[in-house]
């Protein structure tokens, strides 16, 4: 007999193989590629939303620059995620978050810290909505002195009082003030520090809001970020580019301050 052709001997083989009738979808003996891999390097899940600040006595807050906010992610109880918000964004995002029930701590030095739980992320972003923080009064809300190598800005003037700042808004603090004693500042290069109270000094490091002595910023300075700490690791280093007298500012709750010169008042007799 002569041998069947190698074509045809292949379609006899792979007819046999197959079950016969309506039960071709029934598990056979041949294997088959199952399509598992191993998991993603990347997760699919994600997880947006936004930051709002609460305060009754001062609606400034909707706007920009928005107080430095961190907003952390835990999944077990344990830390997974941060994500820090830019200083004009109230928004927060998170990707390659893998599937689980999340939860969230959001934070701000001048604020209230809020925690939620129950966050579902699966194959896709969440929307978490609105998480609003509110000021807390008691870490913003006490006296500020600047002090400095400046004339009439020593150590001696703040326990005199006469360096202390307004504070017409709770966090929001000015000078000249009430009890400051305005003096002129001669051009040049000072160190310097907003002090927020003088129980808060030890061994002549002074406690307050100031930043990187690596860093000379030159005035006039508007919305300067600005960082709490101690020592003269953390004073401002501040070129006052002309003689005269200077406002200051702090806003603590957004961790920000401005400097500025101050018009001279017109003198008798000047033409309006």
């Amino acid at each position: 007999m002569r041998p069947l052709p190698r074509f045809l001997a292949a379609v006899l083989l792979l007819a046999a193989l197959a079950p016969a009738g309506c039960g071709r979808n029934k598990a056979g003996l041949l294997l088959v590629p199952t399509g598992i891999r191993p998991a993603p390097e990347t997760w699919p899940g994600g997880m947006t939303g936004s930051v709002y600040f609460y305060s009754d006595r001062d609606p400034g807050l909707a706007l920009p620059p928005f107080p430095p906010t961190r907003v952390e992610l835990f999944l077990g109880g344990v830390s997974v995620a941060v994500d820090s918000l830019a200083p004009d964004s109230r928004d927060y995002h998170f990707t390659g978050l893998a599937a689980g029930t999340y939860s969230m701590v959001v934070r701000s030095s001048a604020f209230l810290p809020v925690s939620r739980g129950g966050l579902p992320v699966r194959d896709g972003v969440l929307d978490a909505g609105s998480t609003v923080l509110t000021l807390n009064e008691s870490a913003v809300n006490h006296a500020v002195y600047i002090v400095g190598t400046m004339p009439g800005f020593a150590f001696l003037d703040l326990q005199m009082g006469t360096t202390q700042c307004n504070q017409d808004t709770v966090g929001i603090h000015t000078y000249p003030g009430d009890f400051a004693v305005p003096t002129d500042i001669p051009a040049g290069t000072y160190r310097l520090k907003f002090v927020d109270d003088d129980q808060n000094t030890y061994d002549g490091n002074l406690i307050g809001w100031g930043g990187s002595p690596a860093e000379t910023l030159v005035t006039p300075l508007a919305s300067q970020p600005t960082v709490h700490g101690s020592g003269p690791s953390t004073d401002l280093v501040v070129r006052f580019a002309q003689t005269g007298q200077y406002a200051f500012r702090l806003d603590a709750r957004r961790q920000r301050f401005s400097i500025a010169l101050i018009p001279p008042a017109p003198t008798a007799g000047a033409r309006r």
